[in-house]
């Protein structure tokens, strides 16, 4: 191999390594939610409570699988807002063929089909989060982590979701009670937070906050949360006849 081949070569490698390096140079994404001032969201898949309009819409998601860090086929965007007692979200799930969004009936935690979910680190210590989500059927599947990675499927709070469909593709509104939710008795919170989506018919997942699939943590690598004041712990009682 002749010299300038050798470095021509050399060239290119470094050059790929280089952009490697800065796609995994993950920059933490913040969301700022609003206190719900007037009527709360009614929860019933459709988003035209005036309440919403106080929330600002935030999307970018970027693929996590099967194509690491890729623009998503789909396009997602999400709202958050809270009251004393209620945590709500609103995401809408683009989707340029509607007709193909796979709704599966399953028992809840199955996560058959399209479904997107909020992941929530209310204590902010980066070990421990409490996951909702909700198919484009309108399952619901809750999930809690714990020692950052480990998760539990067994965990059923008691929260609501709704599902409604339109030509643009199809939305999910929450209401996720603060009695589901573990937190400090602080003035001003910050928690952690991920949105993410699947795409069932292109096996596609794609997230608000990038985590490489490589990364040894979960929890501690979500996005932030702000916002949140004035809130205080609740107690959770359950009957259970």
């Amino acid at each position: 191999m002749n010299l300038s081949r050798f470095l021509t070569i050399y060239i290119v490698l470094i050059l790929t390594v280089s952009l490697t390096a800065q796609d995994r140079n993950v920059v933490n994404r913040l969301y700022e939610t609003s206190r719900i001032l007037g009527d709360a969201p009614v929860i019933d898949g459709f988003l035209n409570d005036s309440a919403w309009s106080a929330a600002k819409w935030e999307g970018n998601f970027t693929q996590k699988s099967p194509y690491e860090f890729n623009d998503p086929s789909q396009a997602t965007e999400f709202k958050i807002l809270f009251d004393d007692n209620n945590i709500y979200v609103a995401i809408r799930a683009y989707d340029t063929e509607p007709e193909k969004i796979e709704k599966r009936l399953s028992r809840r935690d199955g996560f058959e089909g399209d479904w997107v979910g909020v992941s929530i680190d209310s204590y902010n210590d980066d070990r421990t989060g409490f996951n909702f989500y909700v198919t484009a059927a309108g399952v619901k599947a809750d999930v809690i982590n714990t020692s950052d990675t480990k998760s539990d499927k067994s965990w059923d709070p008691v929260w609501y979701a709704k599902v409604s469909e339109d030509d643009i593709g199809w939305i999910a509104e929450m209401r996720i009670p603060l009695t589901q939710l573990r937190f400090a008795k602080v003035d001003n919170h910050v928690w952690g937070l991920e949105v993410s989506r699947r795409l069932f018919r292109k096996q596609e997942l794609s997230v608000w906050q990038m985590i490489p699939q490589d990364a040894s943590g979960w929890v501690s690598l979500w996005g932030t949360l702000e916002g949140i004041n004035n809130i205080n712990p609740k107690k959770e009682i359950e009957i259970i006849p």
